[in-house]
């Protein structure tokens, strides 16, 4: 049994470790036990699909698969709880793909599992049995019988829910077999699959024997639900029996046991059964009364989990819009707000794993771009008309870099100045990019925003590679801009170690 305020305490100490040691994997783990623990209390099911979007993003970011597919599996039965049933396959699929080969074999097991109990509930039990296969033999190869016990028990299951008792007899078979080898009782989940499994075959004096043993076993507090079940099916198997007077006794501690909100499931099953029993005592009205109010109970429950499902892809979309408003931050701090290129900011974290990335980094051009006369522009117009044709150059510049080149950027760095970088290109095939900008924006149409006033670009070019740093090609690219301006301006000078420019 798993107590959910111990896993609370522990997650938060794996969580501060994690963070402490800036270990992000284990301050993820931490939030996904948390989520975890959260999930086994009804009420806080959003706050745990919450965590577990958030775990889920950050773990893609930082490249942990086998996270990931914890918190699909996880989400699986999120949405399983919700009755989201292909919700609860694509979880639980993209799960077992996120897997990596070297996955220990208890965790496929249970990555296996859900698959297949997601498969039987959107009816495909055939590749729903083959997983369960599967996991079995992954447990066996393993040599895991208390895993395959309970692969063999919800194989078990799935098959009677599906209306294939008679092949689930078999499964069960195996599974006592398996139990009895290596000393181990049924717990209460196998046997109550048993009693189901009788009844289903007619079997239903071995399923009152089999029923009234689950009753002197414990059951976990955690899982409410399993002793009102078994207690409805021990209810049934009476029933089956004839043993109306007993029947009856045992379906009203069956509506005791359900009475809370988490139980409306089985709660709904209690009325249709007392409907039933109604029935085979001759007693109509009663009968009438009792399925009335079983089917308003499964109205109320699909009313129910429609709410839960409404909660659930909320809480999704809130985390999904925080994430994307983080990202959509993240981006802007990294961009100019009036030309929309790249900023100094991302200038000083790109560039440098451009320059330094190993001896055999391609290698860089690196051009500072500058408006020639730009004062007189804000003086001669206005500022809004400096902003204009800021905008404007910052398309042009733009242009330098085709959408698709690797490594390659432009930035604004501030004022008038401009930053063209490129990445991989011989130097000739650099430069001639660079004049074309330098001639593109000589012969734009500038007189619809300064009139007589012409706009020209003076720019200083430089070359890096692994070792330079970038402060160092950034300096050498400056120099070369000033070269530039004091040469006449509207010119590109790239000078090389002798002083002589190369291109004008």
């Amino acid at each position: 049994m798993i107590d959910p305020a111990a896993a609370l305490r522990c997650a938060a100490d794996a969580e501060e470790a994690g963070r402490a040691a800036g270990d992000v994997e284990l301050e993820l783990r931490g939030q996904a036990l948390a989520a975890d623990a959260l999930l086994r209390q009804t009420e806080t099911t959003g706050d745990a699909t919450r965590i577990l979007r958030t775990v889920g993003f950050r773990a893609a970011e930082h490249d942990l698969p086998s996270l990931q597919a914890r918190v699909h599996r996880l989400l699986s039965r999120v949405a399983a709880n919700m009755g989201d049933y292909a919700g609860q396959l694509d979880h639980a699929l993209r799960g077992l793909e996120l897997l990596p080969a070297t996955t220990g074999p208890r965790i496929r097991v249970m990555h296996l599992m859900a698959l297949a109990e997601a498969l039987y509930r959107t009816r495909s039990i055939e590749s729903a049995v083959g997983r369960y296969q599967e996991a079995e033999q992954v447990a066996l190869g393993a040599e895991d019988t208390l895993f395959c016990s309970y692969v063999l028990n919800d194989l078990a299951y799935a098959l009677f829910a599906a209306g294939r008792a008679e092949q689930a007899e078999p499964v069960i078979a195996r599974l006592l077999a398996l139990l009895e080898s290596d000393g181990r009782e049924p717990i209460p989940p196998m046997l109550d699959t048993l009693a189901r499994i009788q009844l289903a075959v007619g079997r239903t004096q071995e399923a009152v024997v089999t029923a009234k043993r689950l009753m002197t076993c414990e059951f976990d507090p955690e899982y409410p639900e399993a002793e009102a079940e078994a207690v409805l099916t021990l209810a049934t198997a009476y029933h089956r029996t004839g043993a109306t007077a007993e029947a009856q006794t045992t379906l009203d501690r069956a509506r005791q046991l359900s009475e809370t909100p988490a139980l409306a499931r089985v709660r709904a099953n209690v009325l249709r059964e007392q409907a039933e029993l109604c029935a085979t005592l001759g007693d109509f009205r009663a009968a009438f009364v009792a399925y009335k109010a079983y089917h308003e109970a499964s109205e109320e429950l699909s009313s129910r989990e429609r709410e839960a499902q409404a909660r659930i892809r909320q809480a999704a979309f809130e985390t999904a819009e925080a994430r994307r408003d983080a990202e959509s931050f993240r981006e802007q701090s990294l961009r100019d707000p009036l030309t929309g290129l790249r900023n100094r900011r991302y200038v000083d974290a790109c560039l440098p794993s451009l320059l330094t990335g190993g001896a055999g980094a391609r290698p860089v051009t690196v051009a500072i771009v500058d408006a020639d006369h730009f004062k007189s522009i804000n003086d001669t117009y206005s500022h809004d008309i400096g902003d204009q044709v800021l905008i404007v150059l910052a398309g042009l510049v733009a242009q330098t870099v085709p959408e698709g080149d690797a490594g390659g950027f432009t930035a604004r760095l501030g004022g008038e100045e401009f930053l063209v970088v490129l990445a991989g290109l011989p130097r000739e095939e650099a430069l001639t990019r660079i004049e074309a900008l330098r001639a593109a924006v000589q012969h734009h149409p500038w007189h619809t925003l300064t009139g007589d006033l012409p706009v020209t670009v003076s720019i200083g070019v430089a070359y890096g590679r692994h070792p330079d740093r970038p402060a160092d090609v950034l300096g050498a690219a400056d120099r070369n801009l000033y070269a530039a301006k004091r040469a006449g301006r509207n010119r590109v000078i790239d000078r090389k170690a002798s002083g002589t420019p190369a291109r004008r």
